[in-house]
Protein backbone atom coordinates (compact mmCIF):
# COMPACT_ATOMS: atom_id res chain seq x y z
CA UNK A 1 0.00 0.00 0.00
CA UNK A 2 1.22 3.83 -0.70
CA UNK A 3 2.38 5.22 2.22
CA UNK A 4 0.57 8.45 1.86
CA UNK A 5 -2.95 8.94 0.23
CA UNK A 6 -3.60 12.04 -1.88
CA UNK A 7 -4.18 15.11 0.10
CA UNK A 8 -7.99 16.26 0.42
CA UNK A 9 -7.31 19.71 -1.50
CA UNK A 10 -5.52 17.73 -4.42
CA UNK A 11 -8.54 15.86 -4.79
CA UNK A 12 -11.06 18.92 -4.74
CA UNK A 13 -8.98 20.79 -7.43
CA UNK A 14 -8.99 17.46 -9.63
CA UNK A 15 -12.70 17.16 -8.68
CA UNK A 16 -13.33 20.80 -9.60
CA UNK A 17 -11.68 20.53 -12.80
CA UNK A 18 -13.72 17.53 -14.15
CA UNK A 19 -16.32 19.36 -12.80
CA UNK A 20 -15.50 22.32 -15.24
CA UNK A 21 -14.81 19.73 -18.04
CA UNK A 22 -18.15 17.89 -17.74
CA UNK A 23 -19.62 21.20 -17.86
CA UNK A 24 -17.73 22.25 -20.90
CA UNK A 25 -18.98 19.24 -22.68
CA UNK A 26 -22.48 18.88 -21.88
CA UNK A 27 -22.92 23.18 -22.56
CA UNK A 28 -21.14 21.92 -26.65
CA UNK A 29 -23.79 19.24 -26.53
CA UNK A 30 -26.26 21.77 -25.78
CA UNK A 31 -25.20 24.42 -28.18
CA UNK A 32 -25.05 21.32 -31.18
CA UNK A 33 -21.17 22.34 -31.13
CA UNK A 34 -20.40 19.04 -30.09
CA UNK A 35 -22.58 16.29 -32.34
CA UNK A 36 -24.33 13.39 -31.06
CA UNK A 37 -21.96 10.45 -32.15
CA UNK A 38 -18.90 11.82 -30.27
CA UNK A 39 -21.06 13.36 -26.73
CA UNK A 40 -21.39 9.91 -25.46
CA UNK A 41 -17.38 9.37 -25.40
CA UNK A 42 -16.73 12.86 -24.51
CA UNK A 43 -19.51 12.26 -21.71
CA UNK A 44 -17.81 9.06 -20.45
CA UNK A 45 -14.29 10.49 -20.43
CA UNK A 46 -15.67 13.50 -18.47
CA UNK A 47 -17.74 11.63 -15.76
CA UNK A 48 -14.34 9.83 -15.55
CA UNK A 49 -12.34 13.17 -14.83
CA UNK A 50 -15.00 13.36 -12.05
CA UNK A 51 -14.94 10.14 -10.63
CA UNK A 52 -11.03 9.53 -10.61
CA UNK A 53 -10.21 11.88 -7.57
CA UNK A 54 -12.75 9.90 -5.25
CA UNK A 55 -11.83 6.85 -6.06
CA UNK A 56 -7.55 6.76 -6.77
CA UNK A 57 -7.12 4.98 -3.41
CA UNK A 58 -8.80 2.10 -5.68
CA UNK A 59 -6.82 2.95 -8.49
CA UNK A 60 -3.35 3.11 -6.25
CA UNK A 61 -4.40 -0.57 -4.92
CA UNK A 62 -5.22 -1.88 -8.24
CA UNK A 63 -1.79 -0.42 -9.40
CA UNK A 64 -0.17 -2.65 -6.40
CA UNK A 65 -1.78 -5.52 -7.04
CA UNK A 66 -0.51 -5.84 -11.10
CA UNK A 67 2.78 -5.20 -9.83
CA UNK A 68 3.13 -1.28 -10.77
CA UNK A 69 5.30 0.19 -7.96
CA UNK A 70 4.38 4.10 -9.21
CA UNK A 71 0.27 3.77 -9.21
CA UNK A 72 0.60 7.32 -11.62
CA UNK A 73 2.19 5.00 -13.80
CA UNK A 74 -1.53 3.28 -14.08
CA UNK A 75 -3.50 6.43 -14.68
CA UNK A 76 -1.45 6.91 -17.25
CA UNK A 77 -1.31 3.86 -18.98
CA UNK A 78 -5.15 4.00 -18.90
CA UNK A 79 -5.30 7.59 -20.40
CA UNK A 80 -3.00 6.85 -23.21
CA UNK A 81 -5.13 3.37 -24.01
CA UNK A 82 -8.68 5.86 -23.90
CA UNK A 83 -7.08 8.50 -26.22
CA UNK A 84 -5.65 5.03 -28.61
CA UNK A 85 -9.29 4.23 -28.82
CA UNK A 86 -10.52 7.81 -29.67
CA UNK A 87 -8.06 8.06 -32.49
CA UNK A 88 -9.66 4.54 -34.00
CA UNK A 89 -13.03 6.10 -33.52
CA UNK A 90 -11.77 9.13 -35.77
CA UNK A 91 -9.67 7.19 -38.55
CA UNK A 92 -12.94 5.13 -38.50
CA UNK A 93 -15.09 8.32 -39.10
CA UNK A 94 -12.53 9.52 -41.57
CA UNK A 95 -12.58 6.69 -43.68
CA UNK A 96 -16.02 6.63 -43.77
CA UNK A 97 -16.28 9.93 -44.94
CA UNK A 98 -13.49 9.40 -47.81
CA UNK A 99 -15.80 6.56 -48.72
CA UNK A 100 -18.48 8.88 -49.41
CA UNK A 101 -16.34 12.15 -50.61
CA UNK A 102 -15.13 9.68 -52.88
CA UNK A 103 -18.99 8.60 -54.18
CA UNK A 104 -20.14 12.21 -53.87
CA UNK A 105 -17.35 13.23 -56.30
CA UNK A 106 -18.37 10.67 -58.81
CA UNK A 107 -21.83 11.81 -58.50
CA UNK A 108 -20.81 15.37 -59.30
CA UNK A 109 -18.79 14.14 -62.30
CA UNK A 110 -21.75 12.37 -63.58
CA UNK A 111 -24.07 14.89 -63.19
CA UNK A 112 -21.52 17.33 -64.93
CA UNK A 113 -21.38 14.95 -68.36
CA UNK A 114 -24.96 14.68 -68.00
CA UNK A 115 -25.44 18.41 -68.12
CA UNK A 116 -23.15 18.89 -71.10
CA UNK A 117 -25.01 16.42 -73.25
CA UNK A 118 -28.14 17.84 -72.29
CA UNK A 119 -26.47 21.38 -74.16
CA UNK A 120 -24.98 19.64 -76.79
CA UNK A 121 -28.82 18.06 -77.64
CA UNK A 122 -29.96 21.39 -77.40
CA UNK A 123 -27.47 22.31 -80.26
CA UNK A 124 -28.27 26.01 -81.27
CA UNK A 125 -31.31 26.71 -78.70
CA UNK A 126 -30.62 29.79 -76.74
CA UNK A 127 -29.64 28.56 -73.00
CA UNK A 128 -29.81 29.81 -70.17
CA UNK A 129 -26.88 29.84 -67.83
CA UNK A 130 -27.37 28.30 -63.97
CA UNK A 131 -27.17 31.35 -61.45
CA UNK A 132 -25.12 30.80 -58.45
CA UNK A 133 -27.44 31.29 -55.24
CA UNK A 134 -26.00 32.77 -52.18
CA UNK A 135 -23.77 30.31 -50.01
CA UNK A 136 -21.71 30.53 -46.88
CA UNK A 137 -18.45 32.61 -47.12
CA UNK A 138 -16.07 30.01 -47.96
CA UNK A 139 -18.86 27.21 -49.24
CA UNK A 140 -18.73 26.65 -53.68
CA UNK A 141 -22.14 28.47 -54.77
CA UNK A 142 -24.82 25.96 -54.76
CA UNK A 143 -26.44 25.88 -58.35
CA UNK A 144 -30.25 26.50 -59.66
CA UNK A 145 -31.91 25.99 -62.90
CA UNK A 146 -33.18 28.90 -64.41
CA UNK A 147 -36.70 28.01 -63.94
CA UNK A 148 -36.03 27.07 -60.04
CA UNK A 149 -35.26 23.58 -60.97
CA UNK A 150 -32.25 21.35 -60.65
CA UNK A 151 -29.63 19.89 -58.26
CA UNK A 152 -29.24 22.07 -54.81
CA UNK A 153 -26.58 21.98 -52.68
CA UNK A 154 -27.14 21.41 -49.07
CA UNK A 155 -24.27 22.03 -46.50
CA UNK A 156 -24.46 20.88 -43.20
CA UNK A 157 -23.10 23.48 -41.06
CA UNK A 158 -20.87 21.61 -38.19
Amino acid sequence: MPPESMHTETRIFLFVCGVLILGFVINLLRTRRLKEEFALLWLVAAIVLVAAPLGIDLLDRLAYAVGIEYPPALILTIAIICLLGILFQFSLRISRYSDQLKVLAQDVALLSRRLEEMKDEMGGEETTRPEATPSPPGREPALSAAKGEGVRVQHDDA
